[in-house]
């Protein structure tokens, strides 16, 4: 065993050389030593006489001239001792002493195996005839653990010596099938039934010929049907596992594991179809199904429950003692949720469009406005929230959600748009605007009115909805104080018309075409409109953010140096919209719009800069569906200066069934005839125009309600926490290996106190886990108490644990990992364990 440690051998034989001894025999039997000689030699003081069996006498001459001389040496015979009648030297031998050298035992002193463990060596010599090898066996293996289980970890290069690590890496690095990688390198070294010997042990799971789809079945199957708290069918009856709950621990643990999540997708779609296990969870009921998630294709069947339902108008429907929204977002918290995001979001957006109520017909714009500003602007984002993600979703999944396309569409125009439309045309009109929410008076409502320098970053077409969800994703931040604010328009609410309204102007005025002048002045671009912000304040700036963006820090700073007053502006919303090969995709537009102005938000933050604007000059309406003929108003007859899709310029007012109009002067607060028509619908004039589904110039909260954040940075330490749960169980002593735990959210998630992700489970003193691991969200907004309560159930291994001993249940937060812990004391009456670490 040319690995074996000389270290040893070379103190042994070192001792044995005294001035009264002057040679040592060393016959190696098994001649487990003669490839290191050589090595020996460099290491001894003495010479080495290597002796084949046929050169006794001839070894015997050259002791005896040692002898004479006074000399030294160690003779080696890579062969058992002779005879004593065949043994020429055994005067020399009587007179000298004799070493021997057990390999192996040599190798169990080495290793730091107990003596008992010889044969085991002997029989695995193999193995540890690799330098390698051996030096991860050394690595890994602590007293008291099973040496196999050790060599099983060095082959598989599990991550730590326990079954559930090796079985993870098995199922990492190979197929189910016989033809498994890391099987068949347990075989080569004699060790497969080692593996299968601690499955039985460990799992119950007993074959005659066991295989690893067989043993994941089981698995899969047993911690399924636990998750639904059922009793594993009869048709299943040959994958019941002795040990259980050994396996829903594997399975817990395993996937809060990132870089197992997608072996056990693979390994758990294998199974489904290996068993044919639609045909036996079908049979289920929904509130059943709604625990499980065992295997991903449950994610499917709940989806196509649910787009059932919908689809027959029965939104009210219970899953248990829950409704859909609580169900969706349950699933939403479970194993295989990023898979299936997309389709859930899609599900909870259809139950909120289709369950939403129209109200009554405001009686003023104030109300009006007060339940956009309040609650209905929602709507459009859930609308928006749909649709991107029904762009987004898998394109093997969309038959799973494609009817709720149409119904929500049908919905959110026919049930919503068109009441929110006809609604505000009821109860507008300039007047009714007071001056500090006009948009033409912005400059000095909004800027002027602060005592500091102020940055203003106007989005075009970034609607209310759209703010809303800028500031949400703001506050969660907690690095700044947003306050939202709005504005209305005038007519048309295009951008011409809102980016002058939004510059300081004592005179605005409308000179046909695209052509909006500020005191005289054209603002058609970014330069020009820089210019009337330095006529009013010499000490402003203006620039796109997509410039501000792509300079440096060093660039940013002088840009700001001296400003009082910056405008950014940006255009991704309406420039995609306004493009007909492009507006479809105006909600993503959305989406990125938001994260980009967050990004410009922050680099101002890093940059001091302490109060903000976000603001825009318009809003939009969109819909996905195509437009037909029906919803085009049709204004030929009339003589118009100019006609878009949402708005006409016209002499005199167009008089027509669902047209609405206004004198050009009261909205720009001049003498100006000219008159602005719209439909008071969500239809659009019969005109020609790139986009057709985009559209905006009219009349509607949509496209009129415009945004005023105000962001302005959060002073001192940073108030918000992340949310806290402690254990309230009532009674703390463990009775079973099923055990119910109730925690509570000690707040309501608000401002102050942030959503977190917590892992749950039972430990021992070491900190070692004894359960599986149970996912929990703190994300509860309720104020009732008793509403933050919920039960988590954990599952604890089989094995050996001491009555009477203190266990600790364990609140990990995942975000902050700290950590808290209440005490349990072990009371379970059966006993189960194995001897080995699972």
């Amino acid at each position: 065993m040319a690995d074996l440690n000389l270290d040893q051998v070379t103190e042994a034989l070192k001792g044995m050389f005294t001035p009264s001894n002057h040679f040592v025999f060393w016959y190696d039997d098994q001649a487990s030593f003669s490839d290191n000689i050589d090595d020996l030699q460099q290491r001894l003081d003495q010479p080495i006489i290597r002796m084949a069996p046929d050169e006794q006498f001839k070894t015997k001459l050259k002791l005896l001239e040692l002898q004479k001389s006074g000399e030294s040496a160690l003779v080696y015979s890579p062969a058992p001792m002779p005879e004593l009648k065949l043994n020429f030297l055994a005067d020399f031998i009587r007179f000298s002493k004799t070493y021997t050298a057990d390999a192996t035992l040599m190798l169990i002193n080495e290793l730091g195996l107990p003596s008992e463990q010889k044969a085991w060596l002997e029989s695995h010599a193999q193995f540890f005839g690799s330098r390698e090898r051996k030096e991860k066996f050394q690595r890994l293996y602590r007293p008291g653990i099973d040496p196999g289980m050790t060599v099983l970890a060095v082959l598989s290069k599990a991550d730590e010596v326990r079954l559930n690590a090796v079985l993870r890496a098995v199922l990492h690095n190979g197929s189910l099938d016989d033809d498994n990688a890391i099987l068949q390198l347990f075989a080569k070294y004699g060790l497969l039934e080692t593996f299968w010997s601690f499955v039985v042990q460990a799992y119950g799971y007993t074959k005659t010929k066991p295989t690893l789809r067989g043993l994941m079945t089981a698995i899969l199957l047993n911690f399924a049907f636990d998750e639904a708290q059922l009793d594993l069918p009869t048709s299943f009856a040959d994958y019941q596992l002795g040990m259980v709950n050994n396996a829903i621990s594997f399975v817990q643990n395993s996937r809060n594991m990132i870089d197992v999540k997608a072996d056990l997708f693979r390994i758990a779609t294998d199974v489904w179809q290996f068993v044919h296990a639609e045909s036996q969870f079908k049979r289920l009921d929904i509130s059943q199904l709604i625990k499980i998630d065992a295997f991903p294709q449950i994610d499917i069947m709940i989806v196509q429950w649910m787009t059932a339902r919908l689809l027959d108008d029965d939104i009210a429907v219970r899953v248990g003692d829950m409704t859909l929204k609580e169900a969706i977002n349950l699933r939403g918290k479970m194993a295989y949720h990023e898979k299936y995001d997309r389709l859930y979001q899609i599900e909870l957006a259809a139950v909120t469009l289709l369950g939403f109520h129209v109200k009554g017909n405001a009686e003023n714009l104030d109300d009006m406005i007060d339940d956009y500003t309040s609650h209905d602007y929602r709507i459009d984002t859930t609308y928006r929230e749909f649709v991107v993600s029904l762009m987004n979703v898998d394109p093997d999944q969309i038959e799973l959600v494609e009817g709720l396309r149409s119904k929500v569409e049908n919905s959110y125009l026919n049930d919503y748009l068109a009441h929110s439309v006809s609604s505000w045309n009821q109860v507008y009109s300039p007047q009714a605007i007071v001056p500090s929410h006009q948009q033409r008076r912005f400059y000095s409502n909004f800027v002027t009115s602060e005592q500091q320098r102020t940055v203003v970053i106007i989005s075009d077409a970034f609607r209310f909805e759209a703010a809303k969800e800028l500031q949400a994703k703001l506050d969660r931040q907690d690095k700044f104080e947003t306050k939202m604010d709005w504005m209305v328009t005038g007519l048309p609410s295009v951008t011409y018309f809102g980016m002058a309204a939004l510059l300081p102007n004592h005179h605005l005025a409308y000179h046909g075409e695209k052509n909006v002048t500020v005191d005289g002045q054209n603002v058609d671009n970014v330069d020009k409109r820089r210019e009337v912000l330095q006529a009013e304040n010499p000490a402003s700036q203006a620039i796109q953010v997509s410039k501000f963006l792509n300079m440096n820090t060093e660039e940013r700073k002088a840009l700001l140096t001296g400003q009082q007053i910056v405008y950014l502006y940006h255009n991704e919303i309406d420039v995609t919209g306004e493009s007909a090969k492009t507006e479809s995709s105006v909600f993503k537009a959305v989406d990125h719009t938001i994260d980009t102005l967050s990004r410009t938000i922050e680099y101002l933050r890093n940059l001091s800069v302490s109060n903000i604007l976000v603001t825009a000059d318009h809003g939009f309406i969109y819909r996905w569906a195509p437009i037909d003929e029906a919803n085009k108003t049709d204004i030929s007859n009339f003589e118009t200066d100019k006609k878009e899709q949402r708005y006409a310029f016209s002499q005199r007012p167009i008089e027509l069934t669902g047209v609405g109009y206004q004198r050009l002067g009261d909205l720009l607060g001049n003498d100006d005839p000219t008159y602005v028509n719209y439909p008071t619908n969500f239809n659009i004039f019969r005109a020609p125009g790139a986009s057709q589904n985009y559209v905006h110039g009219g009349a509607s909260a949509q496209e009129m309600l415009v945004p005023v954040v105000n962001i302005k940075l959060r002073k001192g330490r940073s108030q918000a926490v992340s949310a806290k749960i402690h254990d309230v169980t009532s009674s703390r002593r463990i009775t079973s290996r099923q055990m119910t735990v109730r925690v509570m959210q000690d707040e309501a998630i608000s401002d102050v106190n942030t959503l977190a992700h917590y892992s749950i489970y039972f430990a021992d003193d070491q900190h070692r886990k004894i359960s599986g691991v149970t996912p929990f969200v703190a994300d509860i907004a309720n104020q009732d108490p008793t509403a933050r309560i919920k039960n988590i159930r954990l599952t604890l291994t089989e094995q050996t644990f001491e009555n009477g001993q203190t266990y600790h249940l364990i609140l990990h937060n995942d975000e902050t990992d700290v950590e808290y812990s209440s005490d349990y004391q072990m009371d379970i009456v059966i006993q189960g364990g194995f001897g080995f670490d699972i």
